[in-house]
């Protein structure tokens, strides 16, 4: 089986594969595996992954690597998966942007497919990216003693402001409604914290300074706008999610996102089973936990169809450790 995707999902789906019996592929369009954990929030602290109380993004990545290495599956870096080719015996050729792959099953664990960042929708935003305003952050230690403001209200925003805030002097965080979507316990820290500033409902409307960020002006919607000075800026409002060439292959969306049968995560094209971020079905929650139940699910329907000999699914207890 091949899986398309190399982010912790993917990775968790290797191993499971493995130790169902399969010879396994993952097939990676970034130059490394972890996928958005590794790529975009090395340094983000994670909460709801059972086991452990926090553990920083890139650990958990590194971790999930280390545990798929002990199956020795094929890692395919640095290709993306640009057409997928049904064959007459009912199986694949994957067509990348560097050759072909052959695969009796394939798994998308492709998350929210390519990551574009939503811009700061203020004056001066974009002369200023990489000169104090940050989407894609850098490591922590280089806010250290500065005063940093983040924008927006969701997981990513109040996740980065406390973790930030463990670095730098100060932090406020703006955001246009006074509540936030962020998950309550998170929330709840962030108002607990003594360096943080929560400024609401309020939105960014200009950002100034000179060759690097010196400050911006806050439109109040209740107050009206005021000036304050910051060393560094995080737009913390998400990301544009696109499935790319995915949206070609035939299987059945639901806009950005792939759908699949909840009894199997099998999609609309037979022999392609879809898990993560990048798949819906009724009651879907986008957490890395329930990812990895999905892929548990997936796994044992594609060894159940690769093998329709074989009988019962297996346990934790009973699977076969290939470690060499």
């Amino acid at each position: 089986m091949t899986i398309v995707g190399g982010g912790p999902v993917g990775l968790f789906g290797a191993t499971l594969a493995s130790l169902h019996g399969m010879k396994v592929k993952i097939i990676e369009s970034l130059p490394e595996l972890g996928g958005q954990l590794y790529a975009l929030y090395p340094e983000k602290p994670v909460y709801d992954v059972a086991g452990f109380p926090e553990i920083a993004a890139k650990d958990l990545a590194l971790n999930l690597v280390a545990q798929m290495e002990r199956m020795h599956p094929e890692v395919v870096l640095k290709e993306s998966v640009e057409a997928v080719e049904s064959l007459d015996d009912g199986n694949f050729l994957l067509h990348t942007t560097r050759g072909v792959h052959y695969s009796r099953a394939i798994l998308l664990a492709v998350g929210i497919g390519s990551f574009t960042p939503r811009r700061l929708p203020a004056q001066g935003a974009e002369m200023f990216e990489g000169k104090g305003l940050h989407y894609f952050v850098p490591p922590l230690d280089t806010f250290s003693g500065q005063h940093v403001l983040v924008v927006g209200g969701g997981d990513t925003a109040v996740d980065w402001a406390l973790a930030v805030s463990k670095k730098a002097h100060k932090v406020s965080i703006v955001h246009r409604r006074n509540e936030f979507r962020a998950q309550e316990d998170s929330v709840r820290q962030m108002h607990e914290a003594p360096n943080i500033s929560i400024i609401t409902p309020a939105e960014v409307e200009e950002i100034f300074g000179h060759h690097q960020v010196t400050g911006v002006r806050v439109k109040h919607h209740e107050q009206g706008p005021s000036e304050l000075a910051v060393d560094a800026i995080i737009g913390g409002l998400g990301f544009h999610p696109d499935l790319g060439p995915v949206k070609s292959w035939g299987i059945e969306l639901k806009g950005s996102t792939i759908k699949v049968s909840l009894d199997s995560m099998l999609t609309s094209r037979p022999g392609i089973w879809a898990v993560g971020d990048a798949v819906y079905y009724p009651g879907k929650v986008k957490l890395i936990a329930t990812g990895f139940g999905e892929v548990g699910i997936a796994v044992a329907q594609i060894r159940s169809y690769l093998h329709p000999g074989v009988s019962g699914l297996p346990h934790s207890t009973t699977l076969k450790n290939k470690q060499r």
